[in-house]
């Protein structure tokens, strides 16, 4: 148990820092990028509007904040405007140096052939930024070189995700560190509260032993009566609820139990025809549909175990002259345990704390159907022992139980 609730302190906590810390180093990106894409328009904007030219600290750079006095002589673009039979009218190619006369072509080919106005293209390795707007009939083109900023933005997202990985990892690290410390007042309360049902069943005993001998002389001395009958009724409840409590508390103890082959097919055979009389005798009908040589990795009692609770549950619970059904089947390679039966009070329900320790849809606990809370949660629990899953369902008016494993 104590590894259990480590490994889920731990890995719910790393998650969450995880997710964290990428939210916040995906937005921090996602500013970096806005920024760079920005700076990158509004340089070409201004080429654009200048007609190919940057004149350092004229007026018409007021209106661009991104611009120094420095971008003219750091900025390399170039700059041309096709005609409508696509010859070049205007080409100014003297601020760019990594383009050879024999690529312009294919270079300026590259921004053209994209339908977009403005966009990113990568040549020979180097990345370029394009601006198209249309005057008259004619086309300008603006180019420039952006691969110091792009890559600026590249390498702060690679360096991102290198400090996510590494403060992710960290954060497994010191919390494996910790998490012992974290969960121990958790599971020490735990301990203490399955020493206590062990203490508590074994000191309670005693006296309803000494009930159930005294009121067996009294029923001797003066023959049965009601008020016997009541209390020998009540000795028998408290020392089955006793029994399912010391019970359950060691089926959450069994860390180490060692699951092997069990045919399941012929335990649930068993259970269904242990119960056949009982459903009989109370005037309901109990069907199977058992599929032959079902086997799973379980334990052998267990899994016997866990068909008689929900059978039992079923039995109890099922309206009056109802019927029961139990399938079991192959699916793929699990095994699905259906029990359903009959329960027309089951619409509004809360199914999701049917499996909580003590829980009873009937709050005042003055049902006639007699129960203690504890047999769905002990069901729970050895599914679990099983590396399985059980949930309920209901679709009026039948509940149905179903064990995947």
């Amino acid at each position: 148990m104590l590894k259990k609730l480590r490994f889920k302190f731990i890995a719910i906590s790393t998650l969450a820092m995880v997710v964290v810390l990428f939210l916040v180093l995906g937005l921090v990106n996602l500013v970096t990028y806005s920024n760079a894409l920005s700076d990158i328009n509004s340089t070409l904007d201004y080429i654009s509007s200048q007609e190919g030219e940057i004149v350092a600290e004229s007026e018409s750079t007021t209106n661009y904040s991104k611009l120094t006095p420095e971008t003219a002589y750091e900025t390399r673009y170039l700059f041309l405007v096709v005609g409508s039979d696509g010859a070049y009218v205007t080409l100014n190619d003297e601020h760019i140096a990594a383009i050879t006369k024999d690529e312009m072509d294919s270079f300026i080919a590259n921004a053209l052939s994209d339908d977009e106005t403005s966009g990113i293209f990568q040549f020979k390795g180097l990345y370029y930024a394009y601006l198209k707007e249309k005057s008259n009939d004619q086309l300008k083109l603006t180019i420039m070189d952006c691969t110091r900023t792009m890559s600026s933005v590249h390498y702060f997202f690679t360096f991102s995700l290198y400090v996510g990985a590494l403060s992710s990892l960290l954060t497994f690290l010191v919390l494996s560190f910790f998490a012992k410390r974290a969960v121990a007042p958790y599971v020490k309360n735990n301990e203490a509260q399955k020493q206590f049902i062990t203490n508590a069943s074994h000191e309670l005993k005693t006296p309803l032993a000494v009930i159930s001998a005294n009121t067996e002389v009294i029923e001797m001395m003066n023959g049965k009566n009601e008020w016997t009958e009541s209390t020998v009724n009540q000795v028998s409840r408290m020392s089955e609820l006793i029994s399912r409590l010391v019970v359950l508390s060691r089926l959450e103890e069994r860390e180490d139990i060692v699951l092997k082959d069990v045919d399941y097919s012929a335990e649930a055979a068993k259970s269904v025809a242990n119960f056949k009389t009982v459903a009989e005798t109370k005037g309901l009908k109990l069907e199977s549909v058992i599929e032959e040589d079902i086997h799973v990795e379980a334990d052998e009692k267990g899994i016997f175990e866990l068909i008689n609770i929900l059978l039992d549950n079923a039995v109890k619970y099922c309206d009056d002259g109802g019927a029961i059904l139990i399938v079991l089947s192959k699916k793929g390679k699990n095994s699905s345990l259906v029990v359903s039966n009959d329960y027309a009070e089951g619409e509004g329900v809360d199914y999701k704390r049917f499996f909580d320790r003590f829980y009873r849809e009937d709050q005042s606990h003055n049902s006639s159907k007699k129960g203690y809370g504890i047999g769905l949660s002990m069901a729970e629990s050895l599914t679990h022992m099983f590396k399985g899953k059980i949930h309920v369902t209901y679709k009026k008016p039948i509940i149905s139980f179903t064990v995947i494993i």
